[in-house]
């Protein structure tokens, strides 16, 4: 009988060696996995490993970082042999068999083309086609068979002409009237200006739902309006909280570089931002983050933090009082650690929850957000994403005002670190 092993060093640098003991065998960072593997990199359900007979195939299920097999991406199901090498995420797993039988090699592969010494056995009354007598006109037919696409690409070039010239005048109405509105979309980072094209991070809601603003579905977040547009008198300010915001959250996410802040939402972390503008406490925390930007880098890295992430928690923490920024750092990271690998940080969002969860972390309590996010997935008809967010949280009482208004410090003063002057803080911009 067969049996399949997966060998991986884990989150303790221990090495470990795990029998894949059912039919169908999920491995992932969530504790109801077959394999739980505690680390960031790995997806609530990262992989999935099916057996039928002596045969196993691996399947990513749906993961955020991805998974490859021998350094090919994983994009549909696909048979393990003996000697594999899994990645998911980043972290690395090694197939390996036991068995009473020896296992079989895997096949060769077919040639691309036959051997010589095959193609000079013929059956005697075959005749090849170079010896074959060409017809009389087969000149004539090779001229024509060149001449008709020639006249069918002139024939195009033409029309094509003609079409330009018939949309043309069109087009200059059409370009005259978008220059009074320009974005840009090069680099999905600084992407700020098009929130309808990505996906809302800070609302929970879909661009779907941005965009055609249909009715709310009873118990969404109030973000999911789809409007952007600031009251008269405060757009530049909203405008600015937007892009400034919006390059936070994508600094501080293992993977989610299309997150933004909604026009609602900037306009209620405006009046948190305003309580730190001419804050020298806060000007000169940025200032002690910056100058020890390595060793919270190396901290950050060792953990699976985003930097950003862990320098902002740092600075936040300490509001509006100075103090050692790494220090600080370094009395939370443990919690932050253990708290991110239960809530996740792989989206903003989610990120922005284990701010709000710190309270818990500290006291001891890890599992009491993921608990009731998973609980409030099953009773609201609301998808995951939406439910997943500090907004919807706090407007259905789910989490308390205090845990809110955390999550919401360390927001603001995020917003402020890409453009502290911008936001009357005399500081240098920090972007790890």
């Amino acid at each position: 009988m067969v049996e399949l092993f997966l060998k991986f060093t884990d989150e303790n640098g221990e090495e470990r060696r795990v029998a894949v003991d059912k039919m169908e065998w999920i491995v992932g960072r969530h504790s109801s996995s077959d394999l739980h593997i505690a680390d960031g990199r790995l997806s609530r359900q990262h992989l999935k490993i099916e057996r039928r007979g002596d045969t196993f195939t691996a399947t990513d299920a749906g993961s955020s970082n991805g998974s490859k097999l021998n350094n090919k991406p994983l994009l549909k199901a696909a048979a393990l042999n003996k000697g594999d090498l899994l990645d998911l995420g980043g972290l690395t797993v090694f197939v390996e068999f036991d068995s009473d039988e020896e296992l079989p090699e895997p096949e060769a592969a077919i040639p691309e083309e036959p051997d010589a010494e095959n193609l000079s056995v013929l059956p005697e009354n075959a005749v090849s086609v170079a010896s074959q007598p060409q017809p009389a006109n087969s000149s004539t037919s090779t001229l024509l068979l060149l001449l008709i696409p020639i006249c069918g690409l002139i024939f195009l070039l033409f029309a094509g002409g003609v079409i330009y010239l018939l949309v043309s005048g069109s087009d200059t109405n059409v370009t005259k009237k978008q220059d009074d509105f320009i974005y840009t979309n090069d680099d999905a980072d600084d992407s700020d200006d098009e929130p309808s094209k990505g996906t809302n991070t800070n609302s929970g809601t879909t661009n779907q739902k941005t965009e055609t603003n249909s009715s709310s579905t009873p118990g969404t977040s109030d973000t999911s309006s789809g409007t952007n547009s600031a009251p008269p008198g405060n757009s530049s300010d909203t405008a600015k909280i937007e892009q400034n915001g919006g390059a936070f959250l994508r600094r501080i996410a293992h993977n989610d570089q299309r997150a933004f802040i909604t026009g609602d939402n900037a306009q209620r972390l405006s009046a948190k931002i305003k309580q730190f503008s001419g804050s020298s406490a806060v000007a000169e925390n940025l200032k002690s983050a910056r100058k020890n930007t390595s060793q919270l880098t190396s901290l950050a890295t060792s953990k699976n933090l985003k930097p950003q992430f862990l320098a902002i928690a740092a600075v936040a923490r300490l509001g509006t009082t100075r103090g050692d920024v790494l220090q600080t750092a370094q009395s939370m990271t443990e919690v932050l650690d253990k708290l991110g690998t239960q809530i996740g940080t792989e989206l903003a969002d989610d990120a922005m929850l284990v701010i709000a969860a710190y309270g818990q972390g500290s006291a001891g309590d890890f599992m009491k957000m993921r608990n009731m996010l998973q609980d409030l997935s099953n009773k609201f008809p609301a998808s995951t994403r939406e439910i997943r967010t500090i907004w919807f949280l706090q407007k259905n009482g789910k989490i308390t005002q205090a845990e809110f208004e955390n999550a919401l410090n360390f927001l603001a003063i995020g917003t402020i670190s890409q453009n502290p002057n911008g936001f009357g803080v005399n500081a240098e911009a920090l972007m790890l």
